[in-house]
């Protein structure tokens, strides 16, 4: 039984970064083949890209229920709940007959994403040790830029032979059978500090996370930081225009930004121990504020690539080390903790996708503008951690 419970528990990982990997494909799937959708349904392209909005939106919503309902549901079964609807709103999506049918599957797929991340942020604070944390949400990132790296390349692939729509039944639909059924084995059904008292126990983590400035401070950066990296939604597209590559080229170029992430997520989770969350977060920002700001200025195809590598190493690093420092800022409320972290970030993500459209449609597709926003978002990023977060890990609550 011992034997089976240590067996278990080296898979835990594994799988919730194959969950990961899942979750976010969906989104890698959309960036790469956003012209192709759009002509589907025949809607402009910053129409076509609300979706995205739709998504993150009812991920929103689901960000601040979760708070609640992490407290009174066991944190497995909310997971499977997640993954199971998840799939239904990939089935959906593929048989959309029209753009309003694939409006209310972004809707199920949003909610459902929402929950996967709440609680795979939340296995990991309740199920490994404090040293192995910040390591594992480095992986996590990792695991986010590979669906990157696999999707922008098999998306292209696919979608050149059998149509987009194929790469939702024949590659995302499948992992989630596989993830779902893997979960259901290995995710522990026990979980510490189970609370019952429903309302005190949400009122508390509420006060906890709003009446105090450090985990505040987080999730407002959380949201300007999702804002920054809504980057990629539109870099493929930015560059099938502005430099005339095919799908299968920018899906080339997705994968090439997002394998450099996969290093980043890694350095990243390796560095946090060693130089700290709240100090390496900064630091990462700050690059991923002046790589986006500069990606659109770039002469040719190649260099904006490059610049945009950059870009994505700096927001994997500083989407291990920002999540690492959420996790630790309400101990005993974690769920409810990543929960509003996760609403806060979805809101950044809409906000992202709302004036990226916005940007495109009034000003002629005009990336210049919006990239140096999401330049001014990293960037105040690093001021609002510098000057109002604390890392509770560190003596004496230091920065």
């Amino acid at each position: 039984m011992g034997t089976d419970n240590s067996f278990r528990r080296t898979l835990l990982l594994p799988i919730l970064l194959l969950c990961v990997f899942l979750g976010y494909s969906i989104n890698f799937f959309f960036s790469t083949l956003l012209l192709n959708v759009a002509s589907t349904f025949n809607v402009p392209i910053g129409t076509a890209s609300q979706l995205v909005t739709i998504g993150t939106l009812t991920g929103l919503i689901m960000g601040f229920a979760m708070s609640a309902l992490a407290i009174r549901f066991k944190h497995k079964s909310l997971f499977l709940f997640g993954i199971a609807f998840y799939a239904v709103g990939v089935l959906v999506y593929f048989f959309a007959p029209n753009f309003a049918t694939a409006i209310l599957a972004m809707v199920l797929i949003g909610a459902s994403l929402s929950t996967i991340v709440i609680m795979v942020y939340t296995l990991i604070g309740e199920q490994l040790p404090l040293e192995r944390r910040g390591w594992a949400a480095g992986i996590v990132m990792s695991s986010i830029m590979a669906s990157a790296v696999v999707l922008g390349t098999v998306s292209g692939f696919i979608a050149s032979i059998a149509g987009w729509r194929m790469v939702l039944l024949g590659f995302i639909f499948p992992i989630s059978m596989v993830c779902l059924a893997l979960s259901a084995v290995v995710v522990p059904s026990k979980q510490p500090l189970l609370q019952t008292d429903v309302k005190p126990s949400y009122v508390q983590a509420l006060k906890k996370i709003f009446m105090n400035k450090s985990p505040l401070a987080c999730a407002v950066s959380t949201t300007l930081v999702a804002f920054s990296t809504v980057f990629p939604i539109y870099a493929v597209t930015f560059l099938r225009i502005i430099f005339s590559a095919s799908a299968a080229l920018g899906g080339v170029y997705f994968a090439i930004a997002a394998g450099v992430g996969i290093v980043g997520g890694v350095v990243g989770g390796r560095l946090i121990n060693r130089y700290g969350r709240k100090p390496l977060t900064i630091v990462a920002v700050l690059f991923l504020a002046i790589s986006a700001i500069l990606f659109t200025f770039m002469p040719t195809a190649g260099v904006s690539v490059a610049i945009w590598a950059i870009n994505s190493f700096a927001a994997a690093v500083a989407l291990a080390g920002l999540p690492s420092l959420t996790l630790e800022q309400v101990p005993e409320y974690r769920a409810s903790m990543m929960s509003i972290n996760n609403a806060f970030y979805n809101a950044g993500s809409v906000l992202g996708v709302i004036i990226g459209g916005l940007v495109l449609n009034l000003y002629a597709n005009n990336f210049h503008i919006l990239y140096v926003l999401f330049g001014v978002a990293g960037a105040f990023t690093a001021v609002v951690l510098f000057f109002f977060a604390k890392d509770p890990c560190k003596t004496g609550s230091a920065t």
